[in-house]
């Protein structure tokens, strides 16, 4: 009986909390910014950090939620969409979530993406099951009024092994209702872990 209620209490806790991000945000100007992941893992977007780190687990900088993107979006309920053009037909929906962010100032955000990297029985400490985590940070200063797309996917490196990669692009309108992506010239990829 008390599983159960505490699953009511966490399920009626995660329907009520609030997400900045998924209506605009009051009082600034604002762009839009559509997060997409293409591997099949799970990725929580959150704020990156100010201090242009990626924060480990001794940190106090609280860094708020964002978006989920691949199979769990579907549990916790993190779809969004605002309407942006040239939405991705091709990327499942659960790996694709849209969401108002803050012009005019430098915006950080950060995926931290999970995937499984295979099976190792008998390691007590993992439950035979192998986690890999791959965090990049990003910094830009976003226009108002523009629509934004980040893509987390994997990257080769040169010796051949993969690793987690970041580009963003701006969704420039051509002609009427005709749009394509290009590079935003002056992001930031943070890599290094705060000290």
């Amino acid at each position: 009986m008390k599983i159960i209620l505490l699953s009511l209490a966490i399920i009626a806790l995660t329907g009520c909390a609030t997400n900045q991000y998924l209506q605009p945000i009051p009082s600034v100007d604002n762009a839009k910014l559509r997060f997409v992941s293409i591997p099949s893992n799970n990725n929580f977007v959150s704020e990156g950090s100010v201090k242009e780190c990626i924060p480990n687990g001794n940190s106090t900088e609280e860094l708020a939620y964002i978006v989920t993107l691949g199979f769990k979006a579907n549990l916790v309920r993190s779809l969004n969409r605002i309407d942006m053009p040239a939405y991705n037909n091709e990327v499942s929906d659960s790996h694709q979530n849209e969401v108002y962010i803050p012009a005019g100032n430098k915006f950080f955000f950060q995926f931290n993406g999970v995937g499984i990297s295979g099976f190792a029985p008998g390691q007590s400490d993992s439950g035979g099951v192998l986690y890999s985590w791959c965090r990049k940070a990003i910094s830009f200063v976003p226009t108002a009024n523009s629509n934004y797309e980040a893509v987390y996917d994997y990257v080769e490196l040169p010796n051949g092994k993969e690793t987690c990669g970041v580009k963003l692009f701006e969704i420039v309108e051509q002609s009427s209702e005709t749009y394509s992506k290009v590079e935003v010239e002056d992001y930031k990829i943070i890599e290094n872990y705060c000290k």
